[in-house]
């Protein structure tokens, strides 16, 4: 349950100096599912589009013409990719690179 995440939500923003932005079950996020057996698995928000997805993520190096990526609610990721929910608080700008061994670089990229 997404409630389960939200402190450590709060964490992770605290951590890396970003706005706590609030997650709802129903939050749309892109996610390359066809990737997700490939490291590191990366997270990039963006502003939101047309659709209000901010979030996407995928695994590995996206080359061009994997670039399809399914839309799920913040509740089918949990079931998933739960690893990527503590980090969908942070603000637009910021990204997440995560792998199985537990590295973790969280930064904000510039504008995009």
């Amino acid at each position: 349950m997404l409630q389960d995440f939200i402190e450590e939500q709060k964490l992770v923003c605290e951590e890396f100096d970003s706005r706590y932005i609030k997650v709802n079950e129903t939050d749309v996020i892109a996610i390359a599912k066809h990737t997700l057996n490939q490291e590191p698995i990366v997270g990039l928000r963006k502003a939101p589009d047309e659709n209000q997805v901010a979030w996407f993520i995928y695994g590995g190096e996206l080359a061009a013409e994997q670039d399809d990526f399914e839309l799920v609610t913040v509740k089918e990721l949990e079931e998933i990719f739960p690893d990527a929910i503590p980090y969908l608080a942070l603000e637009q700008g910021f990204r997440f690179m995560i792998d199985a061994d537990d590295y973790e670089d969280v930064w904000k990229a510039d504008a995009f």
